[in-house]
């Protein structure tokens, strides 16, 4: 396989990053020529969470000439455990010009571009032109077809990544094999995206921190592999990693017939698909932020605050009010609930905001929200002390006091 960024090999290496690069230089299947491949590369993260922060590191540190960092994100408290380039003091701060940062503080050899936006269909034609190599660091199903299907017509590979809990998915889409066609690609290996319930984030469903960082670093070693041309890169070929077992999986795939990416008779267009994991939004079902939610406190207005997680995960960490699983609260009428208005929370604010949705037609109600960015919001703002000293339950509502 050749090596990427061949084209436009720079001649030789600083004295300093001779001496940053030593251990790469030793290794015969790397030296001179592969570090020069390195530096002429230029790859492209798309988000800089939790796969983003340990690839992009290890890339940096490799010598990557060129990195690009797209993420439109903000850093919360609750992204440190996993997105080991942020710090708590970071929070409120952009994802990209903070990784940005701690990069170009790692290795000054290197040139890095941060772009505070999402990755969407109005640029993912041009910044995939831009670069030689695409990583994927996304964490919903939409951004993730729209980087294949942009990585496949322009002619990029692109180095796939997921997590949820205690498992990761790792392969190479797209990427040049030796007979001249490209490898299979995302809609070879998942056709479709799942429904919405089926399609939880990080945020809904939870993950260990330390398992981006392994997912992560795989991506950062295919992509050197792709770069420097050694070793075999994952193409046609799922990894399938578990923490708690500390075991592997591999699943091969191939070109899939049915790919519109490759029907000669319907060329294919650039598309967004509709968001699979976020809640739908209709009319009654509302979001309430929290300082809409601080608002009414501060105003002695009584609320309902309704758990609508399932008894588990209430066990883990709660915010108090009243416990109604959503399956229950679609069948309840909501007749123990009409003296004042309905805030549902979940994790994340997802499984809330369909419950608010679905009682709000039931009900024929418009006093029913979903609490904005769920429990995770609200544990990590700085409102948290006062809407605790403040808010007012109604009676069925109990206490609003952390378990």
């Amino acid at each position: 396989m050749s090596r990427a960024g061949d084209q436009q090999q720079p001649v030789s290496l600083e004295p300093g990053e001779v001496r940053l690069y030593s251990r790469h230089l030793l290794m015969p299947a790397i030296g001179i020529q592969g570090q020069l491949a390195l530096k002429a590369a230029r790859v492209l993260m798309v988000g800089a969470g939790g796969l983003g922060c340990p690839a992009l590191l290890y890339l940096a540190a490799a010598g990557v000439g060129r990195l690009g960092i797209i993420d439109a994100d903000r850093i919360e408290v609750s992204n440190v455990h996993r997105q080991v380039l942020f710090r708590t003091t970071d929070k409120g701060e952009n994802k990209a010009d903070v990784a940005k940062a701690r990069l170009q503080a790692l290795n000054p050899y290197i040139h890095i571009q941060a772009y505070v936006e999402r990755f969407n269909i109005e640029n993912a034609a041009a910044l995939v032109a831009d670069y030689d190599i695409v990583i994927d660091g996304t964490d919903n199903f939409t951004a993730k077809y729209l980087i294949n299907d942009a990585c496949c017509l322009g002619g990029k590979p692109l180095v796939y990544g997921a997590i949820i809990q205690f498992e990761g998915q790792v392969a190479v889409f797209n990427a040049l094999q030796a007979d001249g066609q490209r490898s299979a690609n995302y809609r070879d290996l998942y056709a479709e995206p799942p429904e919405a319930a089926l399609a939880p984030n990080c945020a809904e469903a939870g993950v260990l921190g330390v398992l981006p960082g392994i997912i992560g670093c795989f991506q950062a070693n295919e992509a050197i592999k792709l770069i420097t041309g050694i070793g075999q890169p994952l193409s046609n070929r799922l990894l399938m990693y578990d923490a708690l077992s500390a075991s592997t999986q591999e699943i091969r795939y191939s070109a899939a017939p049915g790919n519109p990416l490759r029907d000669p008779l319907q060329p294919f267009a650039l598309q967004e698909l509709p968001v699979a994991c976020a809640a739908p939004t209709s009319e009654g079902g509302l979001n309430m932020g929290l300082g809409q939610l601080l608002e009414l406190a501060r105003k002695g207005t009584a609320v309902h605050l309704v758990d609508v997680r399932e008894a588990h995960e209430r066990e883990q960490v709660s915010i108090g009010g009243v416990h109604i699983p959503l399956a229950q609260l679609e069948h309840l009428g909501g007749r123990c609930l009409s003296d004042a208005p309905v805030v549902l929370y979940c994790q994340s604010g997802l499984r809330s905001q369909r419950g608010a949705v679905q009682v709000s037609r039931q009900w024929g109600r418009s006093d029913i929200f979903s609490l904005q960015g769920g429990i995770s919001a609200f544990l990590g703002s700085d409102l948290y002390p006062e809407l605790m000293a403040k808010l007012t339950l109604c009676q069925c509502s109990g206490l609003l006091r952390p378990q």
